[in-house]
């Protein structure tokens, strides 16, 4: 078996080549760079998916791991090349799972495997509860929970029309979903809502990032790192409830370090 990790943006797609340094990095363009990887590497175009196969099949390649964000392209971009135009056309309307279904199909159909990232790390997921129990009060984590049971129900309704992956409520309202900006962007929307206008609330709102109900584990998982961490503790959240076996945290120790400094509060489910 011979691993190639496809890398879009961010340091999660680094610490999986770092702990794999056997795999190959087809870096896309525009999202990553040879430069940031020891492994062997090279650069494709989203505008040409056969090209990508050609690299793999060089590289003899057999399995794939997806890793990082790859932003979504225009479909006007592609009247030169109308194999690249029809496949971006059927993903370009649907969903991420839907979409990323037909993808994964692609490369199958191609003679590749794909497999789940989570399959690459060795440390990825908090277990259930609250991590650091002993910091937080009972009025905290009864409130925690009760957001926790709300936002879980409402993602998992939300399923159904295969939107984000991630919700900002607290008390029973929600201040934001997560749609094609991400979950950052959704964050700042969110913490803006709330210093504006609910500030006065005895806790902060609370994130929660968990699977679809029909999530394509091999191509997607909800992902967390120290920066979105961050960005929720500098804007007054209160918590963050992620899924215990699918929400993969990047650099968990890093990780835990600093929620250990800092006292925030992690719930998994």
């Amino acid at each position: 078996m011979k691993i190639a990790i496809i890398a879009g943006r961010g340091d999660f797609p680094i610490q999986i080549a770092n702990e794999n340094p056997d795999a190959f990095v087809l870096c896309v363009e525009n999202h990553s760079s040879t430069s940031t990887f020891k492994n062997n590497s090279e650069v494709v175009s989203l505008k040409d998916p056969l090209s990508w196969i050609s690299v793999l099949k060089k590289n003899k390649i057999t399995h794939l791991v997806m890793a990082g964000k790859i932003n979504r392209i225009s479909n006007e971009k592609f009247n030169d090349n109308k194999f690249s135009h029809e496949l971006i056309k059927k993903t370009f309307s649907l969903g991420d799972n839907s979409a990323l279904n037909i993808i994964e199909n692609f490369f199958n159909k191609n003679g590749f495997e794909i497999i789940p990232v989570k399959s690459m790390l060795k440390d990825c997921f908090f277990t259930k509860g609250f991590y650091k129990e002993e910091f937080f009060s009972k009025k905290l984590k009864d409130f925690v929970i009760q957001n926790a049971k709300f936002g879980s129900n409402f993602l998992n309704k939300m399923s159904e029309f295969d939107a984000g992956q991630s919700v900002v409520v607290s008390n029973t309202i929600v201040y934001a979903i997560e749609a094609l900006e991400g979950t950052d962007e959704m964050i700042i929307r969110a913490g803006e809502l709330y210093n504006n206008y609910f500030q006065n609330s005895v806790f902060g709102p609370v994130l929660i990032k968990i699977p679809k109900l029909n999530q394509n584990f091999n191509m997607d998982l909800p992902v967390i790192g120290l920066e979105t961490i961050k960005k929720c503790n500098e804007l007054g959240f209160s918590s963050i409830v992620l899924s215990s076996k699918g929400t993969l945290i990047t650099e968990i120790d890093i990780v835990k370090n600093y929620l250990k400094k800092n006292k925030f509060c992690i719930f998994a489910i």
